[in-house]
Order: structure tokens, then C-alpha cells, then sequence
């Protein structure tokens, strides 16, 4: 009931009663010396239309009981009869009861004792206005008049036809009937707010389509809601249309960069209370540009879930914002689902779910996110991002991609990749290759590093060819040492009694002086930067296994001989499922790839503490040795298929994040890992680089 339906109708109530008394008593001044007309009717009107026209408390109460005995002083003698002393005695009780309940509670009510909590409920219907004083006022017009008068007609049909005007649901029905009949007229009129479903959105009935203008999806409109008792017009935006009950409904988004958008545009202050008003004109073209939907339920700290609505184009991997709590917190779109929401008389409403991972908020003085620990309102709108300023790198930092459709920046720490390892990852056809050999040319800028490739595919040759490359081995010596391994081999074949154990130990020194010289001259050397060993495949050459197995335990030996004195050596094992392979993928040679495995493992464990890292390119997880592979700190994967894969990245990823490496599009991959300054996994785009040497 607002206060202008009370304002009404006490002003009516006050005038219908003063006509009605005159007519009785054809004087005004007979009428107020009269105790039903001054201590009842009068009393039942102020108080329940000005004093407590929702609901009586314990002090409200206690003062009605003592206003109420002061106007039974009126009654003359004569006409205190046994119903007066009833009076009396009742309002005696109110008083008292009500007095000592306002100095007993101390705590809501629901939480008082039980029979604190019945004396105060009962206090309260009793002696409320309504009751109280419409007693007064039908005893007292009964005493004077006779139940059988003329009088007491008009009397009794007042009383009832004011407590009908007051019940609080037909205030409301004649408070809405009025309202829409006074609207309808008004100009761009198009509906009645109907509920609020958050504090920022708003449910509202349409009406009939000839009796409103045409609207559309992200029309703007604007309304005064009468719950918040101000003069405040509020700006919105139609977020979504659909029928209910063969009527048609809409909702209403309001929120401070839209009252911001059409501040240029002059409100109507005139506008009624609860209709909304469409808006003809407004500068919306940059808010439409940004706006994807609004929070949904069920969203949580680390993934929002948010119902998409928008002339934005969405897409898996792209970044958006929310503004909350003073903050903008960034997310990125991992899933869009289509959902159906049953609504009354089979009507159905058709939506699309998205689902963001918080990346966090954007520290642009250290460009990296940080994980922000809190989850935005429900209905908070959700944008696309806003572009950023570039930012330039620090030494030993590269970039390496952004995120997708934003400058957003993706920034690799060189030293950490290299002594804390990084694994590359990625089905054939999906940039992997390109990326990583895009990678090893950005290493040798740095200056600070020495590349040893092993490739088995023929390819880095080719590829590198403009970049002065140098064998490790050269090949007389190569020749030598598959020499000295065959002679070693052919001894051991013997029986042990019949070995040559000087032969042995003298061809294995040959070997290992070979290897230390070979990896001292190129390590000391600051010409040679890059080493490409091209080897066939391992499981067709025990030589070859034991002369990859050698070459890395000496290499390891001269770090750890070396440590703190040398460049930073960065081991690159392309395809490494033939390096390095799982124990169930090392074919006829087990044991001789098990020692290559071996001394590769042992740089993984201990070789950032002497500045040998690795840089681990395979195809699939399942083929690779998982020893490699965990100590990896830094993980970029391209798209990848099999489940064996997706469920091994989850550990580095997350379940949600590794759920979308199946459908990564070319040249989309997801970054994670120690080297990264944002160590929150994304989905980032490589940009598209141009080979000079196609393959």
C-alpha cells in the first residue's frame, strides 16, 4: 500500500465520515462530542492509515491501549454497562502485557521463548487499530443509536466498506488497475514491472501489441520502481523476450554502464511509477559491441557460468570481463551449452549456457594475471574485454602469443623453460612443429644458450639451414666410436671366460675421451651455438641407442664438472616418443633404450641444477616416458585426441581446461606451467609465423 493510497483514502474516509455524522446529528459540533465518532472511527483512521499501516509492534501496541483508555473516560456514567467494564479490563491487560514484553525482549522474536513469542502475537492482532478501535466505534454507535436505528446503517456500512479499502491486497489490486488505466495512454508505454528477480534485474508484463510501440531484443528503457520511495529514474536494457500464458514478458538489465551510456539522453521525470517506457534514441553501438550476457547459478570462484544473449559473436577461448566488488575479473570461455527451461502451459524458453575459467585479474605493471578469490553476483553482466597497452618485454622474456582476439599478452621466461624443462605438445597439422622450431630460433637471441637437437625426421637440417649448425661428433670420429662400440659388443657376446676384458675397458676410454672432447669443444666454442644430431631410428640400432645413452651421461658429467662456468644447454628431443619412450612403447631394443631413457631422466631430475633443461616435442603423451614428461614444469599443448593424453594433461590443465584440447582450433594451444608469468593455465593463440625454408 503506498503512501499516496493512504493519503487517499484517509482524506476520503475523514470527508465521507464528517457528511455522514452531520446527516445524523445535523451538526458537526453534536458529532465530535460524540464518543463512537472522536474515540473510535477517528482513532481506527489515523492509526491504522498513518500510524501502522503495515503492522503494529510491542511499543505500538502499548500505546494504543493507553489512547484507548484515555477515550473510554468519555463514556458517561450512564452508559458504563458491563461491556464498557469489558473495555476496561482489556485494555487494562494490554497495557501491562504489552509494557512488560517491551522490557522482557531482547532478541527477534523467533528467537524469544515460547510464551513471550504467544502473548506478543496475540497482543498484536488484538490490539492493532482495526481490531481495537472498531470495536470502540460499533459499541459506541450501537449504545447511542439502538441496533434497530436508521442511524446506525450508514455507520455500519462506512465501518465495513473503510476495512475493505484497507485490506493491504485490494489497495493493491486498485493501486495496479488504476495505474494501468492512467498509462496506457502515456507515450512509448510498454509494460508493468511484474517482480525483480536480482537487485539489478527486473521482470516485466508487456502489454497488448497494439497498445505499445514496437519493441526489440537490447532496446533501451527506462522506469521509476516504487519499492525504493525516490524520485529515481532508472535506464535499462531489454535482455530477453519470450510468452508465458499467452502473454508476452520481458526482463530488464539496469547497471551503471548503461545509466553512464544514455546520460546524454534527458530522462523523463514524469514518467509513473513501476511502467516502463521504451526509449527511442540511444548511443548503444559501443555497449552492444562488449555485452555477452549476465551471471548465471551454480557459477563458482574458479569457473562462471553465465547466460549468453548478445549480437557478439562467442567462441571457445575467448576472454571476457566482470566487473565486481570494484574489480575486473577476466575469464575465458571454455563451453557453450544450448539449454531448455520449461515454463507454464508448455511453453518453453531457449537459452545458451557458457561456461568461463577465472584467469584472474590483470596486473599490468607485471603483465600476468592473478587469481582473484571470489565469485561475482548473480545477473552481473559479463563483457568482452577491453583492449590493453603493449607492454615492452624484460630481458630473458618472449612472447609467444596472445590470447585469442585480444593484445592480451602470453609471455614465456626463457631461463625458467630451459632449466625447469618444457614439454610441447600436439597432434600433426596443428602449428606444434612450427611453434617450437620458432622457439629454439627465439633461444639463440637470448644469447645465453647453447642448442644440442636430437631429430630424427630430417627436418631441422632443412630448416635451420640459414643458421651455421655444427655435429657435436665430427664424422671421423663418429666412425670411430660405432668402431669402438662394435668391438665392445662383440666381446660381451663371448662367454665371460673368454672376453677380452682390457679390450673392452680400453675401446669404452676411447669412447668416453671422444665424447668429452667433442662436448668440450662445442660448449667452450662461442661460434658454434646449434648441434642437430640426426640419428635412424633407435629401435633398429643398439649402436646407436648406446651411443645416444653415452653422449648424454657425458654431457651431464661436464655440467656437473662445469657448474655456474657454462652457457645454459638446452637438450631438444623432437618426436621424443623415439628417444624417450614409454616402457610398453620400446619395441625389440628394451634394455638399450632403457638406458638412453636413463641418462635423459637423469638430466630431468637433477639437471636444472646445472643448467641443462629440456625441450620435450611429441605427439602423443601415452608414447613418452612419463618420468620425462612430470618433470617438465612448463607444458604448452596443441589439440590433442586420445583420452590418454587429455586425462594426463588434467593434472597440469585442470579437468575443465583439459576437456577443450580435442576441439583447439590450428594454431590454438593451452599454455601452463612455471615459465609462464601468468601461472594460471590459458588457451592462447600462436601467432602465424612464415618459414623461411618450407618443408
Amino acid at each position: 500500500m503506498s503512501k499516496k493510497y493512504r493519503f487517499i483514502l484517509f482524506v476520503i474516509s475523514i470527508l465521507l465520515l464528517l457528511v455522514i455524522s452531520i446527516c445524523i446529528n445535523k451538526s458537526i459540533l453534536l458529532s465530535i462530542s460524540q464518543f463512537w465518532l472522536s474515540s473510535g472511527i477517528l482513532l481506527l483512521i489515523l492509526l491504522s492509515l498513518i500510524d501502522q499501516p503495515h503492522f503494529s509492534k510491542d511499543a505500538n501496541i502499548f500505546v494504543n491501549a493507553i489512547t484507548a483508555s484515555i477515550s473510554l473516560l468519555l463514556v458517561a456514567p450512564k452508559d458504563q454497562d458491563w461491556i464498557f467494564w469489558l473495555f476496561v479490563s482489556f485494555v487494562g491487560y494490554l497495557v501491562i502485557s504489552s509494557y512488560a514484553l517491551f522490557w522482557i525482549r531482547n532478541n527477534p522474536l523467533n528467537e524469544e521463548l515460547k510464551i513471550v513469542q504467544l502473548f506478543s502475537r496475540l497482543n498484536r492482532i488484538l490490539g492493532k487499530p482495526e481490531t481495537l478501535f472498531s470495536s470502540f466505534f460499533l459499541w459506541g454507535a450501537i449504545k447511542q443509536f439502538g441496533l434497530q436505528s436508521n442511524e446506525i446503517i450508514p455507520l455500519f456500512w462506512y465501518w465495513l466498506i473503510f476495512m475493505i479499502f484497507n485490506m493491504p491486497q485490494v489497495a493493491e489490486i486498485i493501486e495496479s488497475f488504476l495505474s494501468v488505466q492512467a498509462t496506457k495512454t502515456d507515450k512509448n508505454i510498454l509494460g508493468m514491472i511484474f517482480g525483480v528477480q536480482s537487485k539489478n534485474t527486473f521482470l516485466v508484463k508487456l502489454f497488448p501489441v497494439n497498445q505499445r510501440p514496437v519493441l526489440r531484443l537490447f532496446d533501451f528503457v527506462e522506469f521509476k520502481y516504487s519499492v525504493e520511495e525516490r524520485n529515481y529514474v532508472r535506464r535499462g536494457m531489454v535482455f530477453d523476450i519470450y510468452w508465458l500464458n499467452e502473454e508476452q514478458w520481458i526482463k530488464v538489465l539496469t547497471n551503471k554502464e548503461i545509466e553512464v551510456m544514455l546520460d546524454s539522453i534527458p530522462k523523463n521525470e514524469l514518467i509513473r511509477y513501476d511502467a516502463v517506457y521504451k526509449i527511442s534514441e540511444s548511443n548503444s553501438t559501443e555497449y552492444l559491441k562488449r555485452f555477452l550476457g549476465i551471471i548465471s547459478e551454480n557459477s563458482i570462484i574458479g569457473k562462471i557460468r553465465f547466460i549468453y544473449n548478445s549480437r557478439v559473436k562467442a567462441m571457445e577461448g575467448q576472454l571476457i570481463e566482470v566487473s565486481f566488488n570494484d574489480e575486473t575479473v577476466l575469464y575465458q570461455i571454455l563451453e557453450g551449452t544450448t539449454k531448455v527451461e520449461q515454463l507454464e502451459n508448455k511453453n518453453q524458453f531457449g537459452y545458451i549456457m557458457g561456461e568461463a575459467i577465472q584467469l584472474g585479474t590483470w596486473n599490468k605493471e607485471r603483465c600476468q594475471f592473478e587469481q582473484y578469490g571470489w565469485v561475482p553476483p548473480i545477473n552481473t553482466p559479463v563483457y568482452t574485454v577491453s583492449d590493453i597497452e603493449d607492454k615492452k618485454l624484460e630481458k630473458g622474456e618472449l612472447l609467444v602469443g596472445y590470447i585469442p582476439d585480444t593484445k592480451y599478452p602470453v609471455i614465456l621466461n626463457m631461463d625458467l623453460a630451459i632449466t625447469h624443462h618444457m614439454a610441447i605438445l600436439g597432434v600433426t597439422g596443428t602449428g606444434k612443429s612450427v611453434f617450437s622450431r620458432n622457439l629454439i630460433r627465439q633461444y639463440l637471441t637470448y644469447n645465453d644458450t647453447k642448442i644440442i637437437i636430437v631429430d630424427f625426421t630430417g627436418e631441422y637440417a632443412k630448416v635451420f639451414s640459414d643458421i651455421k649448425t655444427t655435429n657435436i661428433i665430427n664424422s671421423t670420429d663418429e666412425t670411430t666410436i660405432y668402431e669402438k662400440f662394435e668391438i665392445v659388443n662383440n666381446e660381451l657376446e663371448k662367454f665371460p671366460n673368454q672376453q677380452n676384458k682390457e679390450l673392452i675397458k680400453t675401446s669404452n676410454n676411447e669412447i668416453t675421451t671422444i665424447l668429452n672432447r667433442s662436448l668440450n669443444t662445442f660448449i667452450s666454442d662461442q661460434s658454434q651455438m646449434v648441434s642437430i644430431i640426426e640419428l635412424p631410428d633407435v629401435s633398429n640400432s643398439q649402436n646407436i641407442l648406446e651411443y645416444t645413452k653415452r653422449l648424454f651421461k657425458e654431457l651431464f658429467k661436464i655440467a656437473k664438472d662445469n657448474k655456474g662456468r657454462m652457457k645454459k644447454i638446452c637438450i631438444v628431443l623432437e618426436e621424443a616418443h623415439t628417444v624417450v619412450p614409454e616402457w610398453n612403447f620400446s619395441g625389440e631394443s628394451n634394455k638399450a633404450s632403457q638406458n638412453v631413457l636413463n641418462s635423459i631422466a637423469q638430466i630431468a631430475l637433477q639437471g636444472r641444477k646445472y643448467n641443462v633443461g629440456l625441450l620435450v616435442i611429441a605427439q602423443r603423451t601415452a608414447n613418452v616416458s612419463k618420468t620425462i614428461l612430470t618433470q617438465c614444469n612448463t607444458v604448452v599443448s596443441f589439440q590433442e585426441y586420445d583420452k590418454t593424453s587429455v586425462d594426463f594433461l588434467s593434472n597440469y590443465f585442470g579437468d575443465e581446461m583439459a576437456s577443450v584440447l580435442p576441439t583447439l582450433r590450428f594454431r590454438r594451444a593451452i599454455a601452463a606451467g612455471k615459465a609462464f608469468k601468468s601461472n594460471v593455465p590459458m588457451i592462447f593463440e600462436v601467432p602465424n609465423i612464415e618459414e623461411k625454408w618450407k618443408l
